[in-house]
């Protein structure tokens, strides 16, 4: 979509959020300067609690809009899903997962989408995390996800980081 409108608040202070790229008009994102807490919240949960080593893992991502203005959702994407979250997956020992290093990367091309959450609404990304980390062995995984907030900025003036909760994954043989 080369534009998309988003509501904006007349009474809200913000930074601009027309750009102009390659000469196409793309509105985002918004930006809420003076924010005092994150604008959203992140959950996340499997579908089933136990997979079998080779199968597909996946998880949902509940991102919740917890302001009264539209907050911006918009990010890259790649098959196994939105490349916008961080993940932290540690096996039981505690130790980080290691991640699939694809032969053919260029066959997984990202793209860009625009997108935004009203307040008080939801948005679910359903994410292929066995696409990015190797499930190969038996055992216990601990995952948790987490996304920049562009309209937060932590004590040093960077996007603050939003957690989700954690959930636990058994991989069985």
């Amino acid at each position: 979509m080369a534009y998309a409108a988003f509501p904006l608040e007349t009474q809200e202070a913000r930074s601009s959020n027309l750009k102009i790229e390659n000469g196409v008009e793309r509105i985002g994102p918004i930006m809420h300067p003076g924010a005092t807490k994150p604008s959203f919240t992140l959950r996340i949960s499997a579908k089933a609690a136990e997979f079998r080593v080779g199968s597909r893992v996946s998880i949902d991502v509940i991102m919740k809009n917890i302001t009264k203005h539209t907050i911006d959702h918009s990010d890259w994407y790649s098959d196994a899903g939105e490349m916008s979250y961080l993940y932290d997956v540690r096996d039981e020992d505690g130790k980080p997962v290691e991640k699939i290093v694809h032969e053919h990367p260029e066959m997984d091309t990202p793209g860009y989408y625009w997108g935004a959450i009203s307040p008080g609404e939801s948005v679910t990304s359903q994410l292929r995390i066995s696409r990015i980390y190797k499930f190969d062995r038996p055992g216990k995984y601990v995952i948790q996800v987490s996304r920049a907030d562009k309209d937060f900025l932590d004590a040093n003036g960077k996007p603050a980081v939003v957690k989700s909760n954690i959930i636990i994954i058994t991989i069985t043989g």
